[in-house]
């Protein structure tokens, strides 16, 4: 007896499909906090005494510095953390897309050996009847 294996292929291709559309997500808010870290580095090198007109006070000026790079360093920390749990989001998602995928591919080379041995065996049947009918000829020849 042979099952229908077509919808456990769909199944977990929608699986595998919905793993990569997560993964992808991961991916893209990856990027985000790496562009937001690199903009953040780039206008730390940059410097806040930099941006500070000629006439400015510069006892106020080294006060704002202060707590300029005090949020720099905060939110570089924010950005950082939140880096690494969509890096561990990201290496979860992708051990969940290695599965998927293998589940994906079997259900596929199940359903294809399965159609693969159904053909044969259907061949079987029609080279079977070809041989009975061709003996049933010989037998009506012969007594003709």
């Amino acid at each position: 007896m042979t099952r229908d294996l077509a919808p456990l292929v769909a199944i977990t291709g929608l699986i595998y499909d919905t793993d990569l559309a997560a993964l992808q997500g991961i991916t893209q808010r990856e990027a985000r906090l790496r562009d937001s870290l690199s903009e953040l580095e780039r206008r730390a090198e940059a410097g806040f005494l930099n941006t500070l007109p000629g006439g400015s006070n510069l006892g106020q000026a080294a006060s704002q510095e202060r707590a300029w790079r005090n949020w720099l360093s905060r939110h570089r920390g924010e950005l950082q953390r939140e880096l690494a749990q969509v890096l561990l989001e990201k290496s979860e998602a992708t051990q969940a897309l290695g599965r998927s995928l293998g589940r994906r591919d079997i259900a596929r080379t199940l359903e294809r050996k399965q159609r693969d041995k159904s053909r044969a065996a259907r061949q079987a049947a029609m080279t079977n009847a070809l041989q009975e009918l061709s003996l049933l000829q010989r037998v009506r020849e012969d007594r003709d």
